[in-house]
Parts: structure tokens; C-alpha cells; sequence
């Protein structure tokens, strides 16, 4: 990780450390109390790099030299009023370090660092002679607006938080700064105007193994006494939001039989009897018609038709942060001579579970076309389930319609032919054949299916299931 970092970095050169330390007299109080911390060899290197009138900026190939850190050193008294964390004490000397440490903030969940490049309402207020109280009102906005970013990176569970990777998945591609503008917001002239803010500025973060780039989008940062700092909500784009919302950046360890609420593995089936009734005679769930009854009850539902169907997974496709799983499902029918068989997919993540189609299937290590298709797509589960969820397309939980809900199930335990279960959650959505519910038990997975349209009912009961754990 060091090794990355430093291969990162930029070198300063001696004049912009000179233009910082001579701002103001206080700062150059401040500069001489570091001088004195960091010590005989540290006051013998500033004073030789101020004495440096010009240097050139040389990378070595294999091994860039580390940029110098500036640290600010503040009385007790003002630093409790700052209350940063001393991360946050790094200044900003130039607008790409901003970049390098926005970066470092966010894959290695460095929260106090990440709420230091944010505009502080003191500096905002002096930068653009603000009142204090609506500078404090409009800096808090930039970081409150901001959350949702860090919050696609945080763990989502005290599951997750040791298994996160994303640092060793992704590297720092670059920091693109817009132009360059004085303080009233003009381009800057650069023999005239000193730089002041940079808008539409991007930060490009590259994932590893892949040719995928994701963009973080810092709309203005702006040059403040405390070094460069961000002055407006950030975001990301819709590729990098669903790949951390749906856990592609965690370890695929998570989707292993331990770990996972439903067991992934090859030879694992799941068997259902499958009856077809009239509606009038069944247990409405919604109007809580003939609520007495229970769905299992033979009465409930006159059966018109029985055929059973298996669902076994053929065929697992493990890959970072996602697997594709084959299921073979096989329909016997007494009425019918031979059964039918048809192959039909899954693209499972830590949190979240697709129905993967051909094109799906045929992209699976093509991570940019499979976000691309993520985003087109609504999840049939989401890790973990919680009574009140709701969510649509890409699982966005904000829609203003949602497909799915997951309802607390009124009957407990749950009685099918292939056992009880007790601890059962409803998904209640609307699919092409009309109003469904599947029933999931953690650990087993769907144990009863009832779907409901003008035709009539149809329900389907787990009788037998293997789980290779």
C-alpha cells in the first residue's frame, strides 16, 4: 500500500513551498513552531529548499521521491475548536493532492480525513464575505449533501467490514481539473490572475484486472489559507453507485454457503409441488378474504392441474465481487410423457440477486457491460431482508413505484410438505403472470410461492431440497 501511495504522489516544488510559508505572518509563526517540532534535520531541509531559488521536478522511473507533508500545528485551544482528527492536519498545497487524498479518504474509510477537504464556514466567510451564520449553514449543506457518497462505501453490517477490498481493487487514475478561475469565477488569466477555484473537476479512480473507470465528481474546490478544499457536493456516476450498492467491491467470500442467507453450490435443488385453483376459493391476502384459512389448507384451493418442478444448480461462475449461477430446472407433469427441461441463470453479489438472461451469461467477465445491465434490471432479492424494504430498477430503494416489498408473513411457522419454518419473510411484487409471493426462509431459500392473477392461483410448496453447505 505504501509503495502505491508514494508511487502516486507528486513532488513540490521549493517555490510553492515558499509562496505557502510566506502568506501571512501568523503562518510564519506557525511554520517556525513545525520547524522547531520536526527538529534539527527538519529545520536543515526547509531552510535548504527555501534557500533554492529553482529545481527541477524529477520522477525516477521505478522509484518517485516522497512528496514533502506540510503540517499545521495549532494551539490547544484552537484545536479543540478544529476538532479534526490529525489526519486532517495535511494541507493541500497544490489542487491535485486534493485528489490523491480525497482517493486514500474514501478506499481506506478515512473519515476524518474525508470531512477535512471540505471548505470549513470561517474560510468560507472571509473567501466571499459571507456572514458567518449563513457561511456555517452553507458549508454544512456541501457535507451533508456529500453523506450519500460516503455512505456507498461504507459497510453496510458488522459483516462486511473486514472482508472490504476495495483498496486493493482499484488505483487512482487520475485527477482532472477543470480550468482554472479567479475568485470572481472568470477563466484566470494566468499572467494576471492568480488561481483561485477549479470547477468540474473529476476524479478517476481505475478498477484493477479491467479496463472500467469510474468518475467522482468534485464540482468546485477552491484555494483556502488551510490549502485547497472542496466547496461543493460531490457525487459519483451511475456505474461506480451500482457497483458498490450491490457489494461488487467486497470479498466474494461473502457468497459462500457460510456466509450467504441462501446456499450457493453445485448439486444443491430445490423441489416444488405446483397446484393451479380457483381464485374464489383462496385465502386473498390483500382483502384478507377467508383469512382463516391458511395457504396450505387443501381447502383453500381446488386443484385443477399438478405437476412438480426441481430447480438444481448445475453450474456456479466465480468471479471478484460476483458469481453466476446455472439452475437446470426440470417440470414433471403425470399428463405428460416426458418431462421438460429448460437452463435459466442467476447473477448473484454480496447483496443483491439478478436474474441474468443469455446476453448476461455470455458477457461474465465483461464487468462495465454487466453494470451497464445491472442498471436495467431489478434485483428478485436483496441481502440482507428487512420487513418494510421496498426497491425497483438497479434497487434503487428512492423510486416513487416499487416492485417489490418484503412483508412480515401473518402466519409463523410457515407448513409446507417439505417441513416448517418459523422466521419466514414475504416478498410481495408484481411479476408477468400477475401479484406474487415468495416466501424465503434465511439459510434454505424460497419454501412456498403463491401467484395470484384473473386466471386464478397458483402455488408452489418446497417438498424436498439438498443443500450442499
Amino acid at each position: 500500500m505504501d509503495s502505491r501511495r508514494a508511487t502516486e504522489r507528486r513532488s513540490c516544488s521549493s517555490n510553492g513551498v515558499a509562496a505557502f510559508m510566506a502568506r501571512s505572518n501568523g503562518e510564519k509563526l506557525c511554520s517556525m513552531r513545525r520547524i522547531a517540532a520536526l527538529g534539527i534535520w527538519g529545520a536543515l531541509s526547509i531552510a535548504c529548499a527555501l534557500s533554492t531559488m529553482s529545481c527541477e521536478r524529477k520522477m525516477s522511473g521505478d522509484d518517485p521521491p516522497m512528496r514533502p507533508l506540510v503540517y499545521t500545528e495549532l494551539p490547544p485551544e484552537e484545536r479543540a475548536e478544529e476538532e479534526v482528527a490529525p489526519a486532517a492536519a495535511v494541507i493541500n498545497i497544490a489542487p491535485e493532492d486534493l485528489g490523491y487524498t480525497l482517493f486514500h479518504a474514501i478506499v481506506d474509510g478515512d473519515r476524518a480525513a474525508y470531512e477535512s477537504m471540505f471548505i470549513r464556514a470561517e474560510a468560507l466567510s472571509q473567501l466571499i464575505h459571507m456572514p458567518i451564520k449563513e457561511a456555517e449553514k452553507t458549508a454544512a449543506g456541501y457535507m451533508a449533501k456529500s453523506e450519500s457518497l460516503w455512505t456507498l462505501f461504507a459497510a453496510k453490517s458488522t459483516a462486511e467490514e473486514p472482508v472490504s477490498v476495495l483498496s486493493s481493487r482499484v488505483r487512482l487514475a487520475e485527477f482532472r481539473l477543470g480550468k482554472g478561475r479567479n475568485l470572481a469565477g472568470k477563466i484566470a488569466d494566468p499572467e494576471t490572475d492568480e488561481v483561485l477555484q477549479h470547477w468540474g473537476n473529476e476524479l478517476r479512480i481505475e478498477l484493477l484486472q479491467s479496463d472500467k473507470k469510474f468518475v467522482i465528481r468534485v464540482p468546485k474546490i477552491v484555494k483556502t489559507p488551510q490549502g485547497w478544499r472542496i466547496a461543493q457536493p460531490i457525487d459519483v456516476d451511475s456505474s461506480l453507485r451500482v457497483f458498490l450498492e450491490t457489494g461488487m467491491h467486497l470479498k466474494s467470500d461473502l457468497l459462500r454457503s457460510e456466509h450467504y442467507p441462501m446456499p450457493i453450490e453445485v448439486g444443491n435443488f430445490w423441489k416444488y409441488r405446483v397446484e393451479k385453483g380457483e381464485r374464489s376459493t383462496f385465502n386473498d391476502h390483500e382483502t384478507g378474504k377467508n383469512a382463516a384459512k391458511s395457504p396450505t389448507d387443501p381447502e383453500s384451493a381446488l386443484p385443477l392441474s399438478t405437476v412438480t418442478v426441481t430447480d438444481m444448480i448445475t453450474d456456479v461462475m466465480h468471479r471478484d465481487g460476483y458469481w453466476i449461477v446455472v439452475f437446470e430446472k426440470t417440470t414433471v407433469d403425470s399428463s405428460q410423457p416426458d418431462p421438460e427441461t429448460e437452463t435459466f441463470a442467476w447473477l448473484v453479489t454480496p447483496r443483491m440477486v439478478f436474474i441474468c438472461k443469455r446476453d448476461c451469461r455470455n458477457q461474465a467477465d465483461n464487468i462495465g457491460y454487466l453494470l451497464g445491465y445491472i442498471m436495467r434490471q431489478t434485483p428478485i432479492f436483496i441481502f440482507p431482508l428487512d420487513v418494510g424494504q421496498k426497491w425497483d430498477v438497479a434497487g434503487s430503494r428512492t423510486a416513487r413505484y416499487s416492485r417489490y416489498e418484503v412483508r412480515k408473513y401473518h402466519q409463523d411457522p410457515v407448513v409446507v410438505p417439505g417441513g416448517a419454518y418459523t422466521g419466514v419473510f414475504e416478498i410481495f411484487g408484481s411479476v408477468e403472470e400477475g401479484r406474487e409471493s415468495r416466501y424465503f426462509m434465511p439459510g434454505t431459500g424460497i419454501v412456498m410461492r403463491i401467484v395470484r392473477s384473473g386466471a386464478g392461483i397458483k402455488r408452489e410448496e418446497l417438498i424436498q431440497h439438498r443443500l450442499i453447505l
